[in-house]
């Protein structure tokens, strides 16, 4: 009878040994736990790129409600020098829409920020400081300046008045 011969007819090549098959699931696990650090790394980066988006959009949101609120004061030619009220931790502006007795005002307290028109107010949190004072070229008050400090990182917002002449800004 004749013999069938198999293609692997040595015995040490008929199946994998059990030091292949470690350095086999070594390989993987390497490849695994690389691919697994790759991907947390990625996600905080990730993270931190989202906050960081999110927290410039609030400032511009911020800057734009400022510049908005400030603008819409419209003081009339007799009207003080010194027209900016600045406390300790607030600062009030009359003749908001033109009119004397509306105001624009803006506190700062425990970390928030708000900013009050007499029909809204509008609170931005997470400030660590916040330090008001009026804009001016020499005694003629422009504006308003806000200066806040959020996570050790100043920022300074300056916003005029939507009556001041333009002049004012020219020589800065």
């Amino acid at each position: 009878m004749r013999r069938i011969t198999r293609w692997s007819s040595r015995k040490n090549e008929q199946g994998s040994t059990i030091l292949e098959v470690m350095v086999a699931l070594f390989i993987l696990s390497t490849l695994g736990i690389g691919a697994w650090h790759a991907a947390g790394v990625s996600l905080r980066q990730s993270t931190r790129l989202r906050s960081s988006l999110m927290s410039g959009a609030r400032t511009l949101q911020l800057d734009d409600q400022l510049r908005s609120k400030v603008g819409r004061i419209i003081p009339p030619c007799w009207a003080p020098d010194q027209l900016v009220q600045v406390g300790e931790n607030s600062l009030k502006v009359p003749y908001l829409d033109g009119d004397a007795d509306k105001y624009l005002s803006l506190s700062y307290d425990k970390g928030i920020l708000r900013i009050d028109d007499g029909e809204s107010s509008i609170p931005y949190a997470d400030f660590d400081g916040a330090r008001f004072a009026a804009a001016a070229d020499g005694p003629v008050q422009f504006g308003i300046t806000v200066q806040l400090e959020k996570s050790g990182a100043p920022l300074t917002l300056t916003a005029r008045f939507g009556g001041a002449a333009m002049s004012t800004l020219s020589s800065r």
